[in-house]
């Protein structure tokens, strides 16, 4: 249970998507959420009341707040509160009302409206036009020999 592997994901109406892209604004009814998913502990098979806690903090240091409300079971947890920022979590086993110690913190970003990072290592910002400069006057690598 060494690594939490963090999907960030935006979730939007696709009449904003498409407002968005129109009028180069950022859509205003983004939801966002941050999907956690980690391997199972060794004990989880011989143990079926094995359990899984959620913390979460805006840095990777200090103390973390629980986000769970009950035992989480599986692997895998959603957490739709979170609002544009960077969050770290940590994830621990409990079982027999023991908790482990927490894994490494993984970290999860939330990009303020407007901003879409690329693999060209634009961010948008503004208008498409002006991403499409940016990815354009980004020098090209070929793997072509």
């Amino acid at each position: 249970m060494n690594r939490v592997r963090i999907l960030a994901r935006t979730f939007v109406l696709w009449a904003a998507i498409l407002a968005a892209i129109a009028f180069g604004a950022a859509p205003a009814f983004a939801q966002h959420r941050v999907t956690l998913a980690w391997t199972a502990s060794p004990d989880a098979a011989a143990n079926p009341s094995l359990s899984y806690n959620v913390y979460r903090q805006t840095s990777c240091t200090g103390l973390f707040a629980r986000q769970n409300s009950k035992a989480v079971v599986t692997t895998n947890f959603l957490d739709g509160s979170v609002v544009p920022g960077t969050y770290c979590y940590e994830v621990t086993a409990v079982l027999g009302g023991v908790e482990s110690v927490p894994t490494s913190a993984a970290s999860a970003t939330i990009p303020e409206p407007g901003v879409s990072p690329s693999p060209s290592g634009c961010v948008r910002h503004g208008t498409l036009l002006r991403w499409l400069r940016c990815v354009a006057a980004r020098p090209r690598t070929s793997s072509r020999r």
